[in-house]
């Protein structure tokens, strides 16, 4: 009987325990240049983690462990279809600023990029 209180206890802590295990953070293959927050990040894989209190948190991007820029950014939960894809708007000089990252079940999005022309990128 004692066994089945402790399982039970067990089994409804589970769900809790993986949703505060839930790391903040991403993978992202930037197929171009982008411009986050004044900085240019060339092509490549990268890992992405933020802090704070959603909607609003600070987002780092990373190379090989050594932070590349940082961000304020929008958290945004839903459905995205998409998992690890971009979106840039056309900036100065053939510039691409960093708009939008999209997972399957959120997205981030950067409010850096006043006007220009959305492009997307997967």
């Amino acid at each position: 009987m004692k066994h089945k209180a402790i399982l039970a206890i067990f089994l409804m802590m589970s769900p809790v325990a993986l949703l505060a295990a839930q790391k903040n953070s991403g993978s992202v293959t930037f197929s171009k240049t982008v411009t986050v927050n004044g900085t240019q990040i060339p092509p490549g894989d990268y890992r992405v983690e933020w802090k704070g209190t959603a909607p609003s948190v600070e987002v780092t991007i990373l190379k090989a462990g050594k932070v590349v820029a940082s961000s304020p950014a929008t958290l945004v939960p839903g459905k995205t279809g998409l998992d690890g894809a971009f979106e840039a708007k056309d900036g100065a000089n053939d510039s691409h600023i960093l708009d939008v990252i999209d997972w399957a079940n959120f997205s981030l999005r950067f409010d850096q990029a006043k006007g220009g022309t959305a492009n997307t990128a997967e």
